[in-house]
């Protein structure tokens, strides 16, 4: 019997999220087709996130298991071979049979990318949110700091078909990184998040950058707990997956004791 783990990158635009649906096309459903007709046998895949519709994936973990004993470089050459382009593994390797990646990690980062300025590139359409307002930095990373440490996000999560009752998260990191060509990078490390909640903070921060949102709203909107009173859910196509935490990384601890999150 194997089990592999494979890291997986996607660029989400043309897929209905990772997981399947009737809607039309997954990321699940495109890789377990791709592997039961490498091992011509029925696979069930776990995920370490499912990742919703049009957001894409530098670092997604999956993992299945088999009866046979498997080469993982033969599974990675031949699931590259067949998926289509916009899906790609990146490593392929046997872990232990109890090893889960959702239940065993510790950790996830995401980034998400907004382009300023009044024209886009168009190869950055798919991937960063235009953003026409002019923004303040030095505020957006003063509000960023209110999200650190453990707080109940209930208004930075949405509403879907099964309610999540607890709605209590730890933010390791979140900074706010300028890039070239008047873009702007977003980047997010938390044990786990809530149903678009990474979306949620973003557009909030946003909303506080061009001034649809003051910096002391900010922890009365953690407060009060109102979906309502936060910024807007940013779109999903500037949403990445950069990687998934198995172990908390040094920096997380130093980060939370200067914010003074821990002593």
């Amino acid at each position: 019997m194997s089990r592999i783990k494979l890291l997986s990158s996607y660029e989400g635009t043309h897929y209905f999220g990772w997981q399947k649906t009737k809607m039309g096309p997954s990321i699940e459903e495109e890789m377990e087709k791709a592997l039961s007709q490498i091992l011509q046998e029925k696979v069930d895949l776990e995920a370490a996130s499912r990742t919703d519709r049009g957001v894409h994936a530098e670092g997604q973990v999956v993992c299945f298991s088999s009866e046979k004993k498997l080469d993982p470089f033969r599974i990675q050459k031949g699931l590259n071979a067949l998926l289509p382009k916009d899906i790609s593994i990146l490593e392929a390797s046997e872990v232990a049979d109890d090893f889960h990646p959702t239940l065993d990690n510790v950790a996830k980062e995401y980034h998400y990318e907004v382009c300023l300025g009044d024209i886009q590139l168009p190869f950055h359409r798919n991937f960063s949110w235009h953003f026409f307002y002019p923004l303040e930095l030095g505020t957006m990373k003063e509000a960023s700091k209110f999200f650190l440490g453990k707080h109940d996000f209930s208004a930075f999560c949405n509403m879907r078909l099964f309610l999540q009752s607890d709605k209590i998260r730890t933010i390791y990191s979140l900074e706010i990184i300028p890039l070239p060509q008047n873009r702007l990078r977003i980047s997010i490390i938390g044990d786990r998040f809530l149903y678009k909640m990474v979306r949620n903070i973003v557009g909030t921060l946003l909303y506080v950058g061009c001034g649809k949102l003051t910096l002391e709203q900010i922890p009365l909107i953690l407060e009060n707990k109102d979906r309502k009173e936060a910024g807007m859910t940013a779109p999903a196509h500037g949403l990445f997956l950069k990687k998934v935490f198995y172990e908390l990384p040094g920096f997380i601890h130093l980060d939370l004791v200067h914010c003074g999150v821990l002593s």
